[in-house]
């Protein structure tokens, strides 16, 4: 028998896609703080990358910002309880709103959720792959499960880490057309993917 998981929420992000590179300057902090992205109040950042192609900015409550060629990723560090609200959304909004002559074309709106458990390998066997199969005297390392919900797909990536299983939950958005108003009403739906993710997603682990 399994113990039961004790879960929590480790992070928070959001990520916009560009069909194109998106300009690794437009993270740095002068950039972010001479438009209002980022509040007076955070200070300056206490760590980052600068090169041609990828870059990083980090401040001390666990927000950082990032990006990797098409990709911007916003991420807000929580280690504990869902929140009723977080800084990374409207962090997101005021970055797509600086840059919207940018044509994104997809939004991800992403929870990283972790439960403590004695064997995590085994937890895995039991609760989604079934014990009886040919490869059950393998260790599950990481399973991938995908959910089409309406116009929304759920992806949850699922590994294990020392004692605890990691579960990557993405609500992936595809963007049929870009302006600002779809980027930004698409960001606004965070709090239906969290409900969705209390709902479904946390009682699984907690079982």
């Amino acid at each position: 028998m399994v113990d039961q998981p004790m879960v929590s929420l480790r992070h928070i992000s959001v990520v916009l896609v560009s069909p194109t590179p998106i300009d690794p300057q437009s993270i740095r902090h002068e950039s972010l703080g001479n438009v209002g992205i980022v509040l007076p109040e955070w200070g300056l950042p206490t760590g980052g990358v600068n090169t041609p192609v990828v870059a990083q900015t980090q401040y001390k409550n666990g927000i950082s910002l990032q990006v990797d060629g098409n990709r911007c990723v916003f991420q807000e560090m929580v280690n504990g309880k869902v929140r009723d609200s977080y800084e990374v959304h409207e962090l997101a909004k005021r970055y797509s709103e600086a840059t919207k002559l940018v044509p994104y074309s997809a939004i991800g709106l992403n929870w990283m959720v972790t439960a403590i458990t004695e064997d995590h390998g085994q937890w895995i066997r039991e609760n989604i792959m079934g014990d009886g199969g040919k490869f059950s005297r393998f260790r599950p390392t990481l399973v991938r499960l995908e959910r089409q919900l309406g116009f929304v797909v759920c992806n949850l990536n699922i590994r294990s880490e020392n004692d605890q299983i990691l579960v990557d939950c993405n609500y992936h958005f595809q963007l049929a057309r870009s302006n600002p108003d779809v980027t930004s009403s698409t960001l606004d739906s965070w709090e239906r993917c969290q409900e969705h993710l209390k709902r479904e997603i946390i009682p699984l682990l907690e079982e």
